[in-house]
């Protein structure tokens, strides 16, 4: 069964092809193809199509830092008093330069966004805190939420199952 989605058509060979490298980016080409069913042309093509219209935004790394440093995650909880386009642009400008804040996502809610900090140790965090809520003139409030331990990840998203359960027109 095909099933198009509006932004890139997709069909199963192609689920099956996100599904395998989000699972392993460095499979090899005759490995994701026996994987996905297709001779090794046919998919490397299908792959690279992928990656130019940007459904396959890139390869990378999955690091597991602590057996690198000793780290800490943080989950802030961000809320910009009088929120305005113009603020939020602000605040986004200001999180993209501190590497610290490993992501931010703009929510809908009682708050406007969660960012992910990284942080050496509990002094590091606070100084990256105090550099967000000190370098601009944004109200700011905000929430810290220290993360014990990561259960899941993004990796481990089942690509078609979402895909599938898409509403359809």
């Amino acid at each position: 069964m095909s099933k198009t989605n509006k932004k890139v058509g997709l069909d199963r060979i192609d689920l099956k092809i996100l599904s395998a490298l989000s699972r392993d980016g460095r499979m090899t080409k005759l490995q994701l193809s026996e994987e996905v069913g297709l001779s090794a042309t046919p998919c490397w093509e299908r792959m690279k199509k992928l990656e130019k219209n940007g459904t396959i935004k890139g390869y990378r790394a999955e690091l597991n830092l602590n057996k690198i440093i000793d780290v800490s995650y943080y989950r802030v909880e961000i809320s910009i008093k009088n929120y305005s386009t113009a603020k939020a642009n602000e605040f986004e400008k200001l999180v993209a330069s501190i590497a610290e804040i490993v992501e931010c996502e703009a929510v809908l809610g009682s708050i406007d966004y969660l960012l992910k900090i990284v942080s050496p140790h509990i002094d590091a965090y606070q100084k990256t805190i105090e550099y967000l809520l000190g370098c601009s003139d944004l109200d700011i409030d905000h929430k810290t939420i220290p993360i014990s331990k990561n259960v899941k990840t993004a990796s481990q998203l089942d690509i078609k199952k979402l895909y599938l359960q898409q509403p359809t027109e």
